[in-house]
């Protein structure tokens, strides 16, 4: 099968300033690739860079198997409607309650209502919310909940692709594990492909099926966890702490 995306040699900068070169990696159909590295690595620059909203130094990027660069921009709106994203700290709408939130998405879309409903309860109940919070407002919520109803947001137009921006980050072990645990339960039921920046180690190791490392301008290493742990660069053992050092 064609991998759902696919970096072919790109070099990405940012406002100017080069981040990344040489890098090349895919996602294959039902796969959870984890994107690791260094703060300020330009992990969150590439995920911008295949949605369309920088264009690379150099390089190709595919979506679906379609090179970006070459489509139009209307091609392009089409191809994000193939997507969905929990951005890092869920980025809810403080404005909008849970079930509003979640049905932005389709609303975009100009889906009629009949579709929304049943769409946004289905998709928290995916993301393990009970009905009952549609009503409630963002801040009402804790940050493990505004976690799920981000990923509610992202599940609800059916994806092809998900992309994670650190989805973990702020929450305490325990509300960190059970949203891990969900996700792998999706993974299973589902078969879901997703890209995952993430420093979080557990998450990395339980979820991916592989990880990309990036950092010093390039693509350090790409395998499973088990894989990596073998090899000797001491970034890659500083990263993981594999050595018991300070890891990010």
């Amino acid at each position: 099968m064609d991998p759902i995306v696919s970096f072919e040699d790109v070099e990405v900068d940012y406002d100017g300033r080069p981040v990344l070169k040489d890098i090349s990696f895919a996602v294959q159909p039902g796969e959870i690739v984890g994107l690791a590295g260094p703060s300020g690595s330009g992990k969150t620059t590439l995920l911008r860079h295949l949605l369309g909203l920088k264009r690379p130094v150099r390089g190709r990027i595919r979506l679906f198997g379609d090179p970006l660069v070459s489509l139009s921009p209307a091609a392009q709106r089409r191809l994000r409607r193939r997507i969905g994203v929990l951005f890092q700290g869920g980025a809810l709408l403080s404005s909008l309650n849970v079930f509003e939130n979640v049905a932005l998405p389709l609303l975009e879309m100009g889906l009629p209502d009949a579709w929304v409903h049943p769409m946004v309860a289905l998709a928290l109940s995916l993301a393990g919310l009970p009905p009952e919070n549609a009503p409630r407002m963002p801040s009402e919520l804790s940050g493990g909940m505004v976690t799920r109803v981000a990923l509610a947001r992202g599940l609800v137009a059916e994806p092809e692709l998900l992309l994670l921006d650190e989805p973990t980050a702020g929450l305490d072990p325990i509300v960190a594990d059970a949203f891990i645990a969900l996700m792998c339960d999706l993974q299973k039921s589902l078969g879901i492909t997703a890209l995952m920046i993430s420093h979080d180690l557990r998450a990395l190791e339980r979820l991916c099926h592989r990880i990309v490392l990036v950092g010093d301008g390039h693509l350090i290493a790409q395998g499973r966890l088990q894989d990596l742990a073998l090899q000797a660069d001491p970034r890659i053992r500083s990263f993981f702490r594999l050595d018991g050092e300070p890891g990010p």
